[in-house]
């Protein structure tokens, strides 16, 4: 299974937003999607999602034949349902689909048996976010976008998470793919990394690959990696 997109181009009032867009993420991985705010990400992934059209170009997810794609995303934030508990919400979305995936690793490692009775309302940054990715897996969609998974989350959650989406990926035939500012240290997360810069895509593959081309050293980070191919360090506003 391969969720693939070719020539995806897209513009809003006469400024091109992203053109020519060929990418191919196949499943069993997790594939990082890397660029500056600004770069063309958002609009990427909402035309994933379907909520965007595209002016030229097609996405679909290729199996056997080519399927249209369905997709959970995980956004930065998660304000809905303010009154509910975080309980009642994941009961929610249990009674809503038919063939969730609760995942109960995921649950503990998210710490949400500890704060069920919390209302979204009072809940911290990092109780939303640890909501927002574990509706996210309840889902069971076939292609996952997590944007900033990593983000408001205490180092432990990090790095238990970092280890929870090495092995879901090797046990489910799913694509995941993560846009994320925190890169380094997560290296061998990543099956493939597309560096998206003023809306084209620079490079697309293996960072063992991309290291080789751009003859980078052992002690490489991925922010090595993105100044090599575009000229740029990387950078952010919060």
């Amino acid at each position: 299974m391969n969720l693939i997109l070719e020539n995806v181009s897209k513009s809003f009032n006469n400024q091109t937003i992203l053109k020519c867009v060929n990418l191919n993420f196949p499943s069993n991985g997790c594939h990082l999607l890397l660029g500056e705010n600004g770069a063309g990400k958002t609009t990427l992934t909402k035309i994933i999602e379907g909520k965007l059209p595209v002016d030229s170009g097609q996405v679909y997810l290729k199996t056997d034949q080519k399927n249209k794609v369905n997709c959970a995303i995980q956004y930065q934030n998660f304000e809905a349902f303010q009154y509910l508990k975080i309980k009642e919400v994941i009961e929610l979305f249990k009674k809503t689909i038919k063939q969730y995936d609760f995942n109960p690793d995921l649950y503990n490692l998210l710490d949400l048996k500890k704060f069920e009775k919390t209302l979204i309302r009072n809940a911290s940054g990092g109780m939303k976010k640890a909501v927002s990715i574990f509706i996210t897996f309840l889902l069971n969609k076939p292609i996952i976008i997590l944007d900033e998974p990593f983000a408001d989350l205490d180092l432990k959650k990090k790095k238990d998470l970092r280890l929870f989406l090495t092995h879901y990926v090797k046990e489910k035939e799913k694509i995941i793919l993560i846009i994320s500012h925190e890169v380094n240290e997560y290296e061998e997360l990543f099956e493939t990394i597309s560096i998206l810069d003023d809306g084209v895509i620079k490079e697309s593959d293996h960072l063992e690959k991309l290291s080789n081309k751009y003859k980078i050293t052992d002690n490489f980070s991925i922010e090595d990696l993105f100044y090599a191919v575009t000229g740029k360090r990387l950078v952010f506003n919060k």
